[in-house]
């Protein structure tokens, strides 16, 4: 009898030690030769670039002398008049707003959770606005200025469209696995605008967050990328070109 309960407890104990085994087993991810990973988005590029300039043509008002027309013969006598010319001022004021945009990323894992990306973006709607106004004395004309003539005289080189293509390559880190991953993305490239007078291209440090919500090999990706454009050309200055995309990404 003694012999038969230790026969069963051993069997009991082996049960259960072969259960806790498949429940560890079950919660361990998955072992996979999915390295790849391609990703379709559009989204947003988050933009408000802009320059002011200007400057006096006639800082101070002038004399010019004219020759009257008195005097005797000969132009004897002739005397210049004093004519005051009033001071002319402009100003110029350049800004790049915001952009719908679309583009497509590849992934490639290196190191467990590590993985390089690369990708290319258009956002062809970045709207170029171009205001301009000057004052000749007291009387002024521009968006600000009292003689506006039907909003026209406001916009000495009017609008135009403007399309940004970024591209460029970094690192993403999946900050935990299983089907829910948040990560963090740091990298570099450039944006070249065409559109402009001239082509400009500029570089571009990139940081940010992302979120994938996977379901076996597909699944869906949100990321919010802070482009940091070092020397804007429509502002010559550090500006921050936000993008907020979501995509879906496939896995193979």
């Amino acid at each position: 009898m003694m012999n038969t309960r230790r026969s069963t407890l051993s069997f009991l104990l082996t049960l259960a030690a072969l259960g806790a085994t498949s429940a560890v087993a079950a919660d361990a991810p998955p072992t996979t030769d999915e390295h790849n990973e391609i990703v379709v988005f559009g989204g947003i590029s988050l933009l408000d670039a802009s320059r002011s300039g200007g400057g006096e043509i006639l800082p101070l008002g002038r004399d010019l002398p004219v020759v009257s027309g008195f005097g005797f013969g000969g132009g004897f006598g002739r005397m210049p008049i004093p004519v005051p010319i009033p001071p002319v001022s402009f100003s110029i004021e350049s800004k790049v707003g915001s952009s719908a945009l679309f583009g497509a990323r590849y992934s490639r894992l290196i190191k467990d959770r590590l993985a390089l990306e690369a990708d290319l973006t258009i956002a062809p709607s970045h709207e170029l606005e171009t205001r301009g106004s000057g004052c000749i004395g007291d009387l002024c004309f521009g968006p600000n200025g009292a003689r506006d003539v039907e909003g026209r005289l406001g916009r000495a080189f009017g609008d135009r469209n403007v399309t940004a293509w970024h591209y460029g390559a970094g690192l993403a880190y999946e900050i935990t696995r299983g089907d829910v991953r948040p990560l963090v993305i740091l990298g570099a490239g450039a944006v070249t605008w065409d559109g402009s007078r001239e082509t400009e291209t500029d570089f571009v440090f990139r940081f940010g967050a992302g979120l994938k919500i996977l379901f076996g090999r597909a699944g869906a990706r949100v990321d919010v990328v802070d482009h940091l454009v070092l020397d804007h050309f429509a502002s010559g200055k550090t500006e921050h070109d936000v993008h907020a995309t979501a995509g879906l990404l496939v896995r193979f």
